[in-house]
């Protein structure tokens, strides 16, 4: 079974922290640190303008 258990940290303090990502499809990330593994997606705000801050949701898988 797979578990979906929202992180309350966003994508970037998980990457400062030592993730790193290991599958990238778009805005949807998985990341990795040490064999727990972490599924991100990306999302600009105001869409896809192109704007300098963006939000992320990031969910454990295991």
């Amino acid at each position: 079974m797979t578990t979906w258990e929202a992180v309350e940290r966003p994508m970037s303090a998980l990457l400062n922290g030592g993730h790193r990502i290991v599958s990238a499809m778009g805005p949807s990330f998985t990341l990795e640190r040490n064999g727990k593994y972490v599924a991100c997606g990306v999302r600009p705000v105001g869409g896809m303008r192109g704007t300098a801050e963006t939000t992320s949701q990031c969910h454990r898988l295991n």
